[in-house]
C-alpha cells in the first residue's frame, strides 16, 4: 500500500501511520507533515522526489502536479498501467489530507491573510482521491484513523463499503470549506451575507419525525453546543419534537440571569419562573400550569442540585436540561430510566434559523427579545416590581407561539395563551388558567393590540399591566380603553411573532 501524506492538523497521525506501518510499502507527505514523520522516526519520503520542486510561488504550489494525481486518478486498467509506466509514475492506495483552517480566519477582514488561507493542493487532493474511490482510500478527517487502522491491521486493505463511505465524507468536507469560502467572500468582496449550508454528512437518523410515519434526521453543526452538541446523560434517545422542545426551553431559559425554570410543552413555554433559588423556580413554573407539565421538557439554567432534583422526581417529565447536576442531584433523577438527561453548554447562537418549504429553505436571524425602551402610553406609571414582570413577561412571550399572551405576577407565569388564530382568544384563554391569580398580574402580548376586546378582557380579570409591540391602526382607541379602565400600558415597538 502506497500512501501520500498532507496535513495540517496533525492530531493522531502519527499513531495512524505507525498503525498500519507493516502495510505500507512507501510513504510520501508534504514538507511539514514530512518534517513530523521523520522527526518520530517514521521512514517517508518527499512529495519533491516526485514532482521534482520542493514548492513553487511560496508555497502556493506543492502537490499539483501530474505525477501526483495520476497517481491517484489511475483506473488500474492495461492503458492506465502502460501510461503510469511511460511516466514512470506510481499509484497511490492511501490518502491523508485535511485542509488549511479557513474557518479560522473566515470572520477577518484582512483579505491578503483570507486569501492565502485558501488551500487549492489539499482540496485537490482529497476530491481526486474521493473520485477514485473504486482504488483510492480517502481520509480527512482524524476521527477514522483508528476504524481504518483496525480494519487494514485485521485484513491487510480497506473495504469498498469503507471507502465508499469516506469518498461521501471527503465531499462533505470539500463541500463545506467551499461554502465557507464562498460566504467568506461573499461578505468581504460584495458585502453580501448568505446563509450557512447544513452538512448533511453529520445528519443523525431518529427513530421518526413529529408522527411515526415520517422519518427524522438531525444535523449538528459540529460545535458541540445546543440540543444537538448536549451530552446525554441518561435515558432513551431523543425525539425529533424532544429535540424540538429541548431547544425551545433552553431558548427561553437563557434569557434570565437569575435561577430559572422553562417547562415546555409542543414546542412553547407552559411554565415559566424566576426566584432566588432555582428549586424555588421549579417550584412556581410548575404552578403555572400544573396540568401542561406532565411529560414535558424542562430547562433549568443552573447546575441542578439535589434539593431540585427532588422535586422533579416526582413529576413525568421527558427530558431534563441543565448546565451541570451537582451533588447527588444526577443519580436522583436517573432512577427514571425513560428520562433523558442533558448536559447542555447554554451559550447564545446568533446564526441564522432554517425552516423548510415544499420546494425551498427559509432563514433568517434568530428572534430577539431587545427593545430599544418601554413607552409608558395609558394608565398610571408602574413601580419597579411591575416593570419588572413586565420585562420578565416580554422575554416569555418572546418564546410563546402566536399569536400569545403571557400573565405573570412576582417573577412566574400565571398563565399562558398560545398558538392561537385570535388574538382575544389567546386573552382568554390565558386569563382562564390564571384564574384568581389574574388578579395584580401584568399582560404580555407578542403583537399588537388590533382592537380594545383584549384590554377589556384584562380590565375584568384584575390584570394591572399590559406591555404590547403597539402599531395598530386603532392603538388611540385600545390606549384610549386602557386610560379608562385605569391599566397601565407599555409599548416595546417591536413585535416578537413566533410561527
Amino acid at each position: 500500500m502506497r500512501a501520500i501524506i498532507s496535513v495540517s492538523d496533525k492530531e493522531g497521525i502519527i499513531d495512524f501511520v505507525r498503525g498500519i506501518s507493516r502495510h505500507l510499502t512507501e510513504t510520501y507527505a508534504s514538507s511539514g507533515t514530512l518534517k513530523l514523520l521523520r522527526d518520530s522516526g517514521i521512514d517517508a519520503r518527499n512529495i519533491s522526489d516526485l514532482t521534482g520542486f520542493e514548492s513553487l510561488l511560496r508555497g502556493r504550489v506543492k502537490t499539483l502536479h501530474p505525477a501526483i494525481f495520476s497517481g491517484i486518478l489511475s483506473e488500474r486498467d492495461p492503458e492506465s498501467a502502460s501510461q503510469m509506466d511511460h511516466f514512470g509514475f506510481l499509484n497511490f492506495d492511501l490518502v491523508v489530507a485535511n485542509l488549511y483552517p479557513f474557518w479560522k480566519y473566515s470572520d477577518g477582514e484582512n483579505l491578503d491573510e483570507i486569501v492565502e488561507h485558501i488551500d487549492i493542493g489539499g482540496v485537490s487532493l482529497i476530491r481526486a482521491a474521493a473520485k477514485n474511490f473504486k482504488h483510492v482510500t480517502v481520509l480527512v478527517d482524524k476521527t477514522d484513523y483508528a476504524p481504518v487502522m483496525e480494519e487494514i491491521s485485521s485484513t491487510g486493505s480497506v473495504s469498498e463499503s469503507t471507502r465508499k463511505r469516506l469518498a461521501v465524507r471527503a465531499f462533505a468536507e470539500t463541500a463545506r470549506y467551499d461554502a465557507t469560502i464562498n460566504r467568506t467572500l461573499s461578505r468581504v468582496l460584495l458585502g453580501h451575507n448568505i446563509p450557512e449550508i447544513p452538512d448533511f454528512s453529520r445528519a443523525i437518523n431518529l427513530r421518526y419525525g413529529e408522527n411515526p410515519d415520517q422519518t427524522g434526521i438531525m444535523i449538528p453543526d459540529g460545535s458541540g453546543m445546543g440540543i444537538p452538541g448536549s451530552f446525554k446523560m441518561s435515558g432513551k434517545e431523543l425525539s425529533y419534537n424532544n429535540i424540538m422542545d429541548s431547544d425551545s426551553a433552553v431558548d427561553t431559559v437563557m434569557e434570565f440571569t437569575d435561577p430559572a425554570t422553562v417547562i415546555v410543552k409542543h414546542n412553547t413555554p407552559c411554565g415559566v419562573a424566576v426566584s432566588s433559588s432555582l428549586k424555588e423556580s421549579f417550584i412556581h413554573a410548575l404552578k403555572g400550569d400544573e396540568e401542561s407539565a406532565y411529560g414535558s421538557v424542562i430547562a433549568m439554567n443552573r447546575n441542578l442540585d439535589v434539593g431540585t432534583a427532588e422535586a422533579l422526581s416526582k413529576l413525568f417529565v421527558e427530558v431534563i436540561i441543565a448546565p451541570g447536576f451537582d451533588g447527588d442531584s444526577f443519580n436522583i433523577l436517573r432512577k427514571k430510566k425513560n428520562l433523558r438527561i442533558l448536559k447542555t453548554v447554554m451559550k447564545h447562537d446568533p446564526s441564522l434559523r432554517y425552516r423548510s418549504v415544499s420546494h425551498g429553505i427559509l432563514a433568517q436571524s434568530p428572534i430577539s427579545s431587545t427593545y430599544e425602551k418601554m413607552e409608558h402610553v395609558a394608565g398610571p406609571k408602574c413601580g419597579e416590581d411591575l416593570i419588572r414582570d413586565m420585562s420578565f413577561a416580554w422575554k416569555v412571550v418572546t418564546h410563546c407561539r402566536s399569536n400569545a399572551i403571557v400573565l405573570a405576577h412576582h417573577g412566574s407565569t400565571v398563565g399562558i395563551g398560545a398558538g392561537q388564530t385570535s388574538r382575544v382568544e389567546a386573552a382568554r384563554i390565558a386569563l382562564k388558567k390564571a384564574g384568581d391569580k389574574a388578579k395584580g398580574a401584568v399582560m404580555a402580548s407578542d403583537g399588537f393590540l388590533p382592537f380594545d376586546d383584549s384590554v377589556k378582557t384584562a380590565a375584568e380579570a384584575g390584570i394591572s399591566a399590559i406591555i404590547q409591540p403597539g402599531g395598530s391602526i386603532r392603538d388611540k382607541e385600545v390606549i384610549s380603553r386602557a386610560e379608562e379602565l385605569s391599566i397601565s400600558m407599555y409599548f416595546t415597538g417591536k413585535r416578537v411573532f413566533l410561527h
